[in-house]
């Protein structure tokens, strides 16, 4: 087979193959990686804290923002209470990976998960476990203030907001697919982390927590359009020195 019919035959061959199929190649494959790395011996487990060592964690940074209201957002809020069981209160050790999909699992019906809005093959729409990129944004949005940095963070690939519907800045996203797009960090901090949620009718409030103090630094995401593009440089401002942290390029959804 020449290069060319290789390079038609592929996408062919990709269309056909099943997509939950692909999904498990896709975990398959990371889990090997992790395995051959390293990483899977230093990945966070789902251990949740007991209650008296709980309260030695106190919330060092803390972010809150609105759930809007939609035709879905019953089922996001039932998404991300059963997101926050798998999360809260689970030790994050120095020197330790945090992944997201690995202590929240498969988010899907079996698993309890209801459908919830999300971007699929660039449109909006639904699918079961839509709605979590809150909770994964939150978590980024939050190692930042506390001089982390991701080992895997994922952008939207579209702006699917209007200033008057954005509940978060552009840029402070990170989306999640299972299988595909994970959030990841190593703990660099000296102490332990883990995290605290509060879920409200209409809002969420994320904290950081730990059982010593953690300097808190300024982010800003500092945004510019070019070429149909929304660019976002994510900045980090310490002892008035700044630190560019990543750059994240956005198309806009069109209705």
């Amino acid at each position: 087979m020449n290069t060319n019919n290789k390079e038609k035959f592929l996408p062919s061959i990709k269309k056909i193959i099943p997509g939950e199929l692909k999904r498990s190649l896709k975990i398959k494959s990371r889990y090997i990686g992790d395995i051959l790395t390293g990483n899977a011996q230093s990945m966070v487990n789902f251990i949740p804290i007991n209650e008296i060592n709980k309260y030695q964690f106190q919330p060092q940074s803390s972010i809150s923002q609105v759930i809007k209201t939609t035709s879905y957002s019953e089922n996001k809020k039932h998404n991300l209470a059963l997101a926050i069981n798998r999360l809260e209160n689970i030790v994050i050790q120095p020197g330790k990976l945090f992944s997201f999909w690995h202590l929240v699992g498969n988010p899907n019906s079996k698993n309890g998960y209801k459908e919830g809005r999300t971007i699929i093959n660039n449109q909006l729409q639904s699918d079961i476990g839509g709605g979590l990129c809150q909770l994964s944004g939150l978590i980024y949005w939050l190692i930042l203030k506390a001089g982390l940095v991701p080992t895997e963070r994922h952008p939207h690939t579209h702006d699917i907001y209007t200033e008057s519907t954005r509940f978060a800045p552009l840029g402070s996203d990170a989306t999640v697919v299972y299988g595909y797009k994970d959030l990841r960090f190593i703990n660099t901090l000296p102490v332990p982390i883990c995290w605290q949620f509060k879920l409200l009718p209409a809002e969420i409030i994320a904290s950081l927590c730990s059982t010593q103090k953690i300097h808190q630094f300024e982010i800003e995401f500092r945004r510019e359009e070019s070429n149909e593009q929304r660019i976002v440089q994510t900045v980090r401002l310490a002892q008035g020195k700044e630190e560019i942290i990543d750059t994240s390029y956005y198309l806009v959804l069109k209705n």
